[in-house]
């Protein structure tokens, strides 16, 4: 390896390194500062319900993440650090201003607070997520990992804290967070963050966003708002039990980072339905055990809960990511309505919650088998609509010409199927391996291969290690090379 490649891949890994925590620190602020584990659900004790519900829906960022997407300039290299020093101020300031009033004070005071708030944690999830897009494939879904790790951890240690030392910890998150946003947006950035294009490529992306926007950000809100309502059933019910929620729900964001762990590496595709066939079984045992009155089996329903929650909104955001690759050059778009769905899931679940408690008996256990059935039946129609508005290649090929290496790593798209074939043949390659070869003489990352065979990152792997086996080459570009000299012959 080259000094230039060495230098590139310890910036590339610094860079993924900030990402991680800075996405991090950002969620776990929003989950420690307003824990959806609270004794009554609300953000402020004495707060009458209509207020409680305009404070959720600005805490949340619902709306300054939409107003982002009308404000692209923000984003951009001469303006950048302005914006991030800006965002962190304002986070800071509403955070700060949270401490110092008390339920008392006037209800639109403590909405303008929330929404200070939900100013700062939109503009950096925004940023973290144009971020992310910069990454290839398997940097994407490797740092999805990590963040719900991180996240699990940092939840874990600060809802055990004390209120004086958890507040003082919970201001110094925007500081931090803004470190590591400088350090890589403006320190040491890759490329901008917002991708120009052509005014005729834009307009034809324009048009196909138009087209999946809807379905897009329809699926994510409709699916966060189940999650977010299903926990408040089960959380508002038992507000004690046996083990600390936080405790558990800390622990439900690393378990569910080992289970996309997993899912990424042994599933054939990662998405909304692949996610629903296994989160929402899980959510539906966690939420048939809310009647029980065994300590242990509220336990594990509490666990299983919250595995539920954060895996289905982390793969949820990763789609969101996916799509926003894929768009080339409308990044902020979709990041800016995904990640707005998100938020607004999460702000109609409690908020429908305390409407429907208003009117119904949540203690019922008939409730809680009409709402698991609802919900559920309508989730999967909804999810399979999205599959089929989107079509298959959305669903099973996120990841496109982003993920090649540059220049002269990739045989030409050309000669690579003859090259494939010649090889092939010499060696004794299958037919699997035949077509897994071309793609990697394209430079297909290992996601891509996955997504278009529909088979296991794992399986992936297996088949790269017979190619190389049965050729005699050590990696990637000794392949190329080889392909390259068989071409030239």
């Amino acid at each position: 390896m080259s000094e230039k490649e060495s230098r590139r891949g310890m910036r590339e890994y610094r860079n993924s390194a900030l990402r991680v925590l800075g996405m991090a620190l950002t969620l776990a602020w929003a989950f420690c500062a307003a824990p959806p584990i609270s004794a009554d659900g609300t953000f402020w004790e004495g707060v009458s319900a209509g207020a409680q519900i305009l404070i959720r829906f600005s805490a949340v960022g619902l709306v300054p993440c939409i107003v982002f997407i009308f404000a692209p300039r923000l984003f951009e290299p001469q303006m950048l650090t302005r914006s991030i020093l800006g965002a962190a101020a304002l986070w800071l300031a509403g955070w700060l201003g949270t401490m110092g009033v008390s339920a008392s004070a006037p209800a639109p005071l403590l909405v303008a607070l929330a929404f200070v708030n939900g100013i700062g944690t939109s503009f950096f999830l925004v940023f973290w997520g144009l971020a992310l897009c910069r990454g290839d494939a398997e940097r994407i879904e490797r740092d999805f990992v990590l963040i719900l790790v991180l996240v699990g951890l940092v939840v874990m240690v600060t809802l055990g804290l004390p209120n004086a030392i958890l507040d003082g910890v919970l201001a110094a998150v925007p500081v931090a967070v803004a470190a590591c946003a400088l350090a890589d947006g403006v320190v040491l950035p890759n490329e901008p963050l917002l991708r120009k294009s052509d005014g005729e490529a834009r307009g034809e992306r324009e048009e196909t966003a138009r087209a999946t926007l809807t379905p897009l950000v329809l699926s994510v809100a409709f699916s966060v708002t189940i999650v977010s309502f299903v926990w408040c059933m089960f959380s508002l019910r038992h507000q004690e039990l046996m083990v600390s929620k936080a405790l558990l729900f800390g622990l439900g964001f690393m378990v569910s980072g080992l289970a996309i762990w997993l899912f990424v590496k042994y599933s054939p595709s990662v998405g909304f339905v692949a996610a629903a066939r296994w989160v929402l079984p899980v959510m539906a045992c966690g939420l048939l055990f809310n009647g029980s009155e065994i300590p242990e089996l509220l336990v594990a329903a509490c666990l299983m809960l919250s595995v539920a929650h954060a895996a289905f909104e982390m793969i949820l955001r990763m789609q969101v990511i996916s799509f926003a690759r894929k768009s080339r050059g409308d990044e902020l778009l979709y990041v800016g309505w995904g990640f707005a769905a998100i938020m607004a899931g999460a702000f109609l679940g409690p908020s429908l919650y305390m409407v429907v408690t208003m009117a119904v008996a949540i203690d019922s256990l008939h409730l809680t088998l009409v709402v698991l059935a609802v919900l559920v039946g309508a989730s999967s129609l909804l999810l399979l609509d999205v599959e089929t508005r989107l079509g298959r290649s959305h669903s099973l090929h996120p990841y496109e010409k982003a993920d090649h290496p540059a220049g002269d790593e990739v045989v030409a798209a050309g000669g690579t199927s003859e090259a494939a074939q010649d090889i092939a043949e010499r060696y004794g390659l299958t037919n699997r391996e035949c077509e897994i070869l071309g793609m990697l003489l394209q430079g297909r990352s290992r996601p891509y291969i996955r997504d278009t065979l529909y088979v296991s990152i794992s399986t992936v792997d297996t088949h790269v290690r017979h190619i190389y086996a049965k050729v005699g080459v050590h990696n990637k570009q000794e392949l190329i090379d080889l392909a390259q000299q068989s071409g030239e012959a």
